[in-house]
């Protein structure tokens, strides 16, 4: 019988990583893809919002930058990133 592995604390911090940073993106897009659809009609009908919805566009990304940013202060801690 094959012997099942334990996973190792390097691995799981790896995978730690690569979970912050996808499901953060994903949260992101899937965040401005509806925010950015329902800015455009706003945006259609009264163009004077126009720049108001560009904030509620770009916040959404900051998803995305704090799971980056966790991703990589999780691989500083394994050693993949350079110091």
């Amino acid at each position: 019988m094959a012997e099942i592995a334990a996973l190792t604390s390097e691995a799981g911090i790896a995978l730690g990583a690569g979970l912050a940073m996808g499901l953060s993106a994903l949260a992101a897009a899937w965040s401005q893809g509806s925010l950015g659809s329902a800015a455009m009609g706003v945006a259609a009908e009264r163009p004077e919002f126009e720049s108001k919805m560009l904030i509620y566009i770009v916040l959404p990304e900051i998803l995305a930058l704090l799971g980056f940013a966790i991703a990589f202060l999780l691989a500083l801690k394994v050693g993949a990133a350079p110091a």
